[in-house]
């Protein structure tokens, strides 16, 4: 049994890099986790119950425990914290059939926050541990005293069944944050995603360009760690990203950012060139956790120096930073000024930070419901910038007239959480400027979408950048808005929706 557990931690450690002594001693262990724990803690562990209750084993439950399926069986949910520190070193998931326990071993499960190896230890239950598996994912930690501590958390896990007297008395899911037992320092990311709304000035007469306003999103977000390593190493749940996070890690490279020797696991990805802003987020991510692996200081603008990244707008990078509901004004534009021409931020690097001139915070009760429609022409590179040269400069009455919209429609909804003008603000802005250039160019897929969603009861709207990604906010009726938007889809080859909020912070970097 042994070899077989070192195997399954072996396959592991191929798909996320390797495991310190003591997570490899946590997987493994055939005795008391709890006092492992307290060994390496060097403090008591505590158990503090989650939840707890009768439920009928399933029919996945019942074969594990060698029971009959709706056979009672005790669900428990706990957290193993260090007693000093109150950190939570595991989280865990139990069942346990009653009719193969001990009867005061039953009581005292049911009714005391204490570990599972304790009860035995009192009881003289003579039991041997059985590893079914091992793994890595993203588990949701609950602070023990602090609110603030709730968050998702990435974790390698174990499953595995106690037996005692022949029989399996417990099946146990054991989820340890990874960060927490690791040998080298190690960096968590998160990153929010952005919708942009629109470029408001593709005009230039008036000596700027660019300009714009977004909304910062939960979801989706990247998710990935950056530990010290002996050499470098990039790993990912999902192989097909790896190619585009060597291509981001280039262009830091060509831009003066030395990469130590690190490792960097990407747990999840924003989908890339679809319009919710994937380049500057995992830029940004990128440099922010090697910069704090490194415990090297740098401001926001050092950190954009080196990415290249908002040299038309100027939303991605500020809702890294900051979050919420974004405006900015754009370039000054001209022969010596900052830009000279119309371009994307991708060849736009020299032009420097778009000035933010609002920031509003995004009420809570709205949802967004983002829709990414597979299978469309991806719009970045030598594409993007012929269009830009192509269709700029825009009319200057839309000009006029978007950034009337955003500053006494868009803004103020915002700010008196009125969604139905909010709404209306998105609706109108997708009929002006750049933005109607941009839909102009999609498959006609689009324009059934934001019909589809607008219809099915979404307040407002519109293609974020140059999509394929459509959004719609609503406060209630988001079903029906997602059962619109996956039939629209699914009539052409098919997509994703994600249900979110919107953000007000920025990105999160965890030590």
């Amino acid at each position: 049994m042994q070899t077989s557990v070192l195997e399954l931690i072996k396959k592991l450690e191929e798909e996320i890099g390797p495991l310190s002594k003591v997570q490899r001693a946590l997987l493994s262990t055939d005795g008391s986790v709890t006092r492992l724990l307290e060994v390496f803690c060097n403090a008591p562990v505590g158990v503090e119950t989650k939840s707890q209750k009768i439920i009928a084993a399933s029919d996945t439950i019942a074969q594990s425990l060698g029971i009959s399926i709706g056979e009672e069986v005790n669900y428990r949910e706990v957290d193993l914290y260090n007693k000093t520190t109150h950190d939570v070193l595991i989280h865990a998931v139990s069942y346990a059939p009653l009719s193969h326990l001990p009867s005061n071993a039953t009581i005292r499960l049911m009714k005391e926050d204490e570990p599972i190896g304790n009860i035995m230890r009192d009881e003289m239950m003579e039991s041997r541990r059985e590893v079914l598996s091992v793994g890595y994912n993203n588990f949701f930690t609950h602070g023990l005293q602090n609110s603030d501590l709730n968050r998702q958390t990435s974790c390698i896990s174990r499953l595995y069944r106690i037996i005692h007297n022949n029989k399996p008395i417990f099946l146990i899911e054991e989820n340890i944050p990874k960060n927490l037992f690791s040998e080298k320092k190690t960096v968590w990311v998160k990153t929010p995603s952005r919708l942009h709304i629109g470029l408001l000035d593709m005009n230039g007469s008036f000596g700027r360009i660019d300009g714009g306003a977004g909304i910062t999103l939960n979801d989706p977000g990247f998710d990935f760690e950056i530990s010290e390593s002996d050499s470098f190493i990039l790993t990912s749940e999902n192989q097909d990203i790896t190619g585009y996070v060597y291509q981001v890690l280039e262009r830091l490279q060509n831009n003066g950012f030395v990469i130590p020797p690190v490792h960097i696991h990407i747990n999840q990805h924003i989908p890339f060139h679809c319009g919710l802003g994937s380049g500057t987020q995992l830029a940004l991510g990128l440099v922010s956790g090697i910069s704090t692996i490194l415990a090297k200081e740098s401001n926001c603008d050092e950190l954009l120096s080196v990415t290249g990244r908002g040299g038309t707008s100027g939303i991605g990078s500020k809702a890294f930073f900051q979050g919420g509901l974004l405006v900015d004004a754009g370039h000054r534009f001209g022969p010596g000024k900052r830009k000279t021409t119309f371009s994307p931020s991708s060849v736009s690097s020299q032009a420097g930070i778009a000035p933010l001139v609002g920031r509003y915070m995004i009420p809570e009760e709205w949802n967004f419901i983002v829709a990414i429609p597979d299978g469309l022409r991806e719009i970045y590179g030598k594409l993007e910038e012929d269009i830009f040269q192509k269709y700029c400069p825009v009319p200057v009455q839309d000009v006029r007239v978007l950034s009337h919209l955003v500053l006494m429609k868009l803004i103020p909804s915002v700010i008196e959480k009125d969604l139905d003008e909010f709404g209306a603000a998105i609706n109108e802005f997708q009929e002006y400027g750049f933005k109607k250039c941009e839909l102009g160019l999609q498959h006609p897929i689009i324009g059934s979408l934001i019909e589809s969603m607008r219809n099915a009861g979404a307040s407002g709207v519109g293609m974020s950048s140059f999509g394929p990604v459509v959004y719609g906010v609503c406060d209630t009726g988001s079903s029906d808005v997602i059962s619109a938007a996956k039939e629209t889809m699914n009539n052409y080859c098919g997509g994703n929706t994600i249900l979110t909020k919107g953000r007000n912070r920025g990105a999160e970097i965890i030590c």
